[in-house]
C-alpha cells in the first residue's frame, strides 16, 4: 500500500466534489494539511485561512468553525473511504472467525491493521489522537463503521465472552479500550516513541496486553 494513501484518497475526493466551490475545496484541503501536520488543537482558522488564502469569514461562511471542518466536512469524506480500513479478516467465514480464540483473532487483525495505519499516518494522525481524548470523536467514529461489519464485531466479541475469552462487558466499552490501546501504539511509533527494530514483538507484547486485560478474573 502507498504510503499516506488515505491522505491522497481524501484530497482527490475533495477536489472531485461537485457540491464544493474552489474556495471550500482550498479550505478543506488546508484544514487537512494542518490538522495533519500540527494536530487538530494545535490548528487556529486563521491558520487554515491563511494557506487557503481566503479571508477568515469566508472559512466561517461556508463551515461555520473548526469543529464542523472536522466533524461536518472531513469526518464525512473518510466514512466514504472508512471500508478500507477494515480488517479484511471481518469480511472472512463468520464460522471461520467464531472458532478463533481472542488472542488467535487478534493475532490475524492488528499486524495488518497497524501497518495499515502506520503507512496513512497523516490521516490517521488527526483523528487518532481526538479519538483518545474526545468523547464525540469516539462517538463520531464508531458511527461511521458500516452497519454490517459492526454487526460482525458485535458477534465475535458476543462469540468471545461466550467462551469465557473475555469480560462480559458492553461491546462498546471493549472496542473502545481496544482501539485506544492501538492507537497509542500507532502515535507513539509516529513520535518514535516504539521500537523500529522489533516491530512484531511489539505487537506480540500489545496483543498480550489486551488478552490478559480483557480477561475475566
Amino acid at each position: 500500500m502507498e504510503l499516506d494513501e488515505i491522505f491522497e484518497l481524501f484530497r482527490h475526493r475533495i477536489q472531485h466534489n461537485e457540491k464544493l466551490t474552489p474556495k471550500m475545496q482550498d479550505i478543506l484541503h488546508a484544514s487537512l494539511v494542518l490538522f495533519s501536520e500540527k494536530g487538530y488543537s494545535n490548528t487556529s482558522t486563521k491558520d487554515i485561512a491563511r494557506l487557503a488564502q481566503v479571508a477568515e469569514g469566508t472559512l466561517f461562511k461556508h463551515f461555520g468553525s473548526k469543529e464542523n471542518l472536522l466533524y461536518a466536512s472531513l469526518l464525512p469524506i473518510l466514512g466514504s473511504s472508512l471500508e478500507q480500513a477494515l480488517p479484511a479478516a471481518i469480511l472472512q467465514d463468520e464460522a471461520k472467525l467464531a472458532a478463533l480464540s481472542f488472542a488467535d483473532f487478534l493475532r490475524l487483525v492488528l499486524p495488518e491493521r497497524i501497518d495499515f495505519a502506520n503507512n496513512s499516518m497523516k490521516i490517521w494522525k488527526i483523528f487518532m489522537t481526538e479519538y483518545l481524548y474526545q468523547e464525540e470523536m469516539r462517538a463520531n467514529l464508531l458511527s461511521l463503521l458500516p452497519v454490517e461489519s459492526l454487526r460482525k464485531i458485535h458477534t465475535l466479541l458476543d462469540n468471545f465472552k461466550n467462551k469465557g475469552d473475555i469480560l462480559d462487558w458492553p461491546n462498546e466499552e471493549i472496542i473502545r479500550l481496544i482501539l485506544s490501546t492501538v492507537a497509542g501504539y500507532v502515535i507513539a511509533c509516529s513520535m518514535q516513541l516504539a521500537s523500529a527494530n522489533d516491530t512484531k514483538k511489539d505487537i506480540g507484547h500489545l496483543i498480550r496486553f489486551l488478552e490478559k486485560g480483557l480477561r475475566p478474573d
